[in-house]
């Protein structure tokens, strides 16, 4: 993939919370997102708000109709995903997204 394509493929980090929430929801693979940690480190994530691509027993904690069963507390600044490679409930704060995509990007991207 050469930089033009790449660059088509990749969204504008500033999204907004709830168009966020709708990119990860609405993916049918999941999305690549690159945030900085609190400690500085930056991290690529493969992750999903898209109840089939997660285990059954984690599909109702994403219902519209049932609280949030995930044990992390999402907060306006906190977007609370499935993470796909970890198989587990992982956050991130809204504000330290370098750049979400609908492709998956492997971590030679990540410096």
């Amino acid at each position: 993939m050469n930089i033009s394509e790449m660059q088509s493929r990749i969204f504008h980090p500033m999204l907004n919370k709830e168009a966020l929430k709708k990119m990860l929801t609405e993916s049918t693979s999941g999305c690549t997102v690159k945030f900085r940690k609190v400690n500085g480190e930056e991290r690529i994530m493969w992750a999903t708000l898209n109840s089939s691509l997660m285990p059954p027993a984690k599909q109702d904690a994403v219902s519209p109709n049932s609280k949030k069963k995930t044990g992390i507390t999402e907060s306006d600044d906190h977007v609370v995903v499935w993470d796909l490679e970890k198989n587990a409930w992982r956050s991130f704060r809204c504000d330290s997204i370098i750049m979400i995509s609908r492709e998956k990007i492997e971590s030679q991207f990540q410096k």
